[in-house]
This record gives structure tokens, sequence and C-alpha cells, in this order.
């Protein structure tokens, strides 16, 4: 996942176009990016239409699934400061999945994959 600071509307617009335009057989495809703003008070909010990935979060929500506090987790405000306006993009590591299918074959144990 990208967070990439933009400065209006317009510039959110230009990025999401680059990113979307990406091969859909590249090494590196882009699932999801939607632009949002942090308002005054913290809250998030996203412009356009709902994010394609925002029901993926809404289901671990509704299901009451808690997400641990840790030093790997990190919440949007903790990178934008009220007032800023940033683009998100989850993006997929296609060449990635050889590499991980090789090292399942040769008897590899993956501890951990995000």
């Amino acid at each position: 996942m990208l967070v990439i600071g933009v400065p209006d509307d317009g510039r959110a617009g230009d990025v999401i176009a680059s990113l979307t335009a990406l091969a859909e057989d590249g090494p590196v495809r882009c699932l999801d990016a939607f632009d949002l703003a942090v308002l005054a008070d913290g809250a998030l909010s996203t412009g356009g239409p709902a994010p394609v990935s925002l029901p993926l979060f809404a289901e671990l929500v509704e299901e009451g699934t808690d997400v641990p506090s840790t030093e790997a987790t990190w919440h949007l405000g903790q990178v934008l400061a009220p007032g800023e306006r940033a683009v998100v993009a989850l993006l997929e590591h296609r060449w990635a999945l050889g590499l991980r299918d090789s090292l399942l074959a040769a008897g590899a144990t993956l501890r951990h994959e995000t």
C-alpha cells in the first residue's frame, strides 16, 4: 500500500489515473486507488465513489474483528495531518507470486507475508 501526498483534488485524479493505467498483466498492478482528505477534526473523508476495497474492511468491522495495535500497525492519521489530502493505492506485486511458490515448493515455511 502506498500513501501519496497530493496538493488538491485535481492532482489526486492525475495520480489515480497513473496508478490505474498500470498493465493488468505487468509485474505490479493497482488493485484499488482512492483519494482522501483528513478533516480538521481528524476524520477521514474519501472523495468520489466509495473505494473498491472498502467492503473488505467493512466486512471485518461488521464481524467485530479487532486489529491488534502493535508497532507494525498504523492509522492514516499518523502519516497525514488535518487538512492534508492523499491518494491511497493498494498494489499487487505479481512478480513475487512465482518466488513464493518456488519457496514453498522447496519446503520453506512463510512466517509472515503482507
